[in-house]
């Protein structure tokens, strides 16, 4: 007599990972999240890639059936791709993971419950800034002495998100989702954004009355795009920075009815899109600074006067970074490169 057909279990947590040209990470990616210690599935939505990134997540498929793929028909961008996925997922949970990044053991375990003691909408938590080049973990975004967990409302998200000055942008920040509160809400990653995509999203969560909590315990691997020891890009992202498109998003929300009704939201707005302004000017400017040409820095800086107290903070927060870095234990970074996060 045979047993009678078992049901598959239903991930608790879908865990969404848009990939374009993304063969060097995708397996790291995809290992990180199925070796934690709840129910889950990976959703690979391939965004058109043109290198082994399809021919890697069938592999990953074959090997494991909690992973599935999606092609998507055209290289859209990360938002594109990653609202193919939330339409695949079935997990109560909707955890976004870039193909370049990893989570640390227990990260899911530790995120649901928070989201279930809190009854929260979404959860983030602080990140691990990884070194690519240096195989390394060299420090992470928010100080671990901070409030262990926090309640994150619209207006302390965007003061926290204001570009090039914020001391880390909370744009960055990778939260899950509960998967139900997306679905009533109707709401998506905005698929004309390709750079800036994160905030746009979280900030339309937190004006659909989402409850936001970020805990202060570092569970998620960032890999930086400038490496802070190496000091070489990655080579894994593939962001396209688009810094006009960031600002026009701000710029549009300050005609949001709940965004003109609360004028501390309304000045914070204004005030991240003029520092996106700033920020591309700035861009403008740095690759003399870089390549230590004096006179070409001299002459850029002169076109636009708010290049000077970028160029300020560019050099405290050089020093700071410098100081940080002298301080990183050894042991500490080695260990974590050797376990299973590598």
């Amino acid at each position: 007599m045979q047993n009678p057909a078992i049901a598959p279990v239903l991930p608790l947590v879908s865990v969404v990972i848009a990939a374009f040209n993304a063969e060097d990470s995708l397996d790291r990616a995809v290992q990180s999240a199925l070796a934690q210690k709840l129910p889950v599935e990976v959703i690979i939505v391939d965004d058109a890639s043109g290198d082994k990134t399809v021919a890697i997540a069938e592999r990953l498929m074959e090997q494991d059936p909690r992973v599935r793929l999606v092609l998507s028909e055209a290289n859209g961008g990360p938002s594109v791709a990653r609202n193919l996925g939330i339409g695949a997922a079935r997990g109560e949970w909707i955890a976004i993971l870039d193909a370049d990044d990893a989570f640390a053991p227990g990260r899911l375990v530790h995120l649901t419950a928070l989201g279930d003691r809190h009854d929260a909408d979404l959860v983030a938590d602080n990140l691990f800034f990884y070194d690519w080049h240096a195989g390394a973990v060299v420090g992470t975004a928010l100080s671990r002495t901070a409030e262990p967990i926090r309640h994150i409302r619209p207006a302390e998200f965007v003061r926290n998100a204001i570009t090039g000055r914020s001391p880390f942008d909370f744009g960055q920040l990778k939260p899950i989702f509960r998967r139900r509160f997306l679905t009533t809400r109707c709401l998506r990653y905005p698929p004309q954004l390709r750079h800036g995509e994160d905030f746009a999203f979280i900030i339309d969560c937190l004006l659909a009355d989402g409850r936001f909590i970020l805990s202060a315990e570092p569970h998620y691997l960032f890999t930086q795009r400038q490496g802070s020891i190496s000091d070489q890009g990655s080579g894994q992202s593939r962001t396209l920075l688009n810094l006009d498109a960031m600002r026009a998003h701000s710029l549009a929300m300050l005609d949001l009815p709940r965004v003109r009704d609360d004028r501390v939201l309304s000045r914070l707005l204004a005030r991240r899109a003029s520092a996106i302004r700033q920020q591309h000017s700035w861009n403008r400017v740095y690759p003399h600074l870089r390549a230590r040409k004096p006179m070409a820095l001299l002459e850029a800086m002169m076109t636009d006067w708010s290049n000077w107290p970028m160029l300020g903070r560019h050099l405290i927060r050089r020093w700071h970074h410098r100081a940080q870095m002298a301080r990183i234990v050894q042991p500490e970074r080695t260990s974590l490169s050797n376990s299973t996060l590598s």
